[in-house]
């Protein structure tokens, strides 16, 4: 496995973090890739950042990395494979769930039947589903709806059991898009027993997103946000004054923010800045040489550290929230 953790990146531990996080966090958003759940030409069609963990991220891999990104600090995980149809969904949920210090979701697909999923959520034990957009109903015109994520017959079962779908809604303008606002309160409505964690704080990547939108889902008990690969202040300081911190969890996208970069908005758009050659959509390969990079996770972890929270607040924004959400709803499972 390539270095992920440069010289620089511990000064900045040291001067900047040590001390000031909590003993305890909880990663909600990782994904855990079983290279053997995958056919073999998955990932490799482009420049991908699997190349730094070997064409999978295993959960050694997870506590191995974090040991260094954050030295001294227990780690805990809710994991989840990669968004492809060239996987098998059931074995790339056998990743070594324990519901103590890592636990799952079930990658799901609307052409999965409600039987094949419910038997892989109760065989390991998992909290829920993750769907995606490219494993959703497919529509004539190409342009998806965050309703074909599902069936019917899955939403009932999630409802019924009272699980978690975690979703990185679709379309182009993200938050903006008001099909997905709609959408996302009429799974909210439908289904209130369901908890919802929409990734990304909605993808609200920049600050005009947030502003506008993160208030409308306040009044959605079951709806969550994650910060996965936010660190924009600006974004991140809205979402806290303005929406109930108790159901806001840290979230970084695990192993995508372990590379080095930052996300950058630029005219009501973002792109991902980073020293390192690999596709994650909006970015920007920066060779200069001129401007040197932490981790993303750095960059994330700077930003909520720059917000002034309190102590409660960061601890459990950084561990309880997601570990109290995560450990109800097994337990109920039992």
């Amino acid at each position: 496995m390539i270095q992920m953790v440069t010289e620089q990146d511990k000064k900045v531990f040291q001067e900047e973090f040590a001390g000031l996080l909590p003993s305890k966090i909880f990663d909600s958003h990782v994904h855990i890739i079983l290279k053997e759940s995958y056919s073999p030409e998955w990932g490799t069609e482009k420049i991908s950042y699997l190349e730094k963990t070997q064409w999978q991220f295993t959960v050694e891999q997870f506590f191995s990395i974090y040991k260094e990104m954050l030295p001294g600090i227990e780690m805990s995980l809710a994991g989840f494979g990669g968004p492809s149809m060239k996987v098998d969904r059931s074995h790339a949920s056998s990743f070594g769930v324990n519901n103590k210090n890592v636990f799952g979701l079930r990658l799901l697909s609307a052409y999965d039947s409600v039987e094949e999923a419910a038997s892989d959520i109760e065989k390991y034990h998992l909290a829920g589903v993750k769907p995606y957009a490219n494993m959703a109903l497919k529509r004539e015109n190409g342009e998806g709806e965050l309703l074909d994520f599902f069936t019917k017959e899955q939403l009932e079962y999630l409802n019924k059991n009272q699980l978690i779908a975690t979703i990185h809604i679709p379309r182009k303008m993200r938050l903006e898009d008001p099909c997905n606002r709609t959408q996302m309160k009429y799974l909210c409505e439908t289904y209130p027993d369901i908890k919802f964690i929409f990734a990304h704080i909605g993808r609200a990547y920049y600050k005009r997103c947030a502003v506008n939108y993160v208030d409308e889902f306040v009044q959605y008990p079951n709806a969550y946000w994650d910060t996965a690969m936010i660190n924009h202040e600006g974004v991140l300081q809205y979402t806290f004054d303005h929406f109930p911190n108790d159901r806001i969890l840290f979230g970084t996208d695990a192993p995508i923010s372990f590379l080095h970069g930052k996300s950058v908005e630029i005219n009501n758009q973002y792109v991902y800045m980073s020293p390192e050659n690999f596709n994650l959509g909006t970015s920007l390969y920066d060779d200069t040489g001129k401007i040197t990079y932490v981790p993303f996770l750095y960059e994330q972890i700077r930003s909520i550290l720059s917000l002034g929270l309190s102590r409660k607040t960061l601890e459990d924004f950084f561990y309880n929230n997601a570990y109290t959400l995560y450990s109800r709803t097994v337990e109920r499972m039992k």
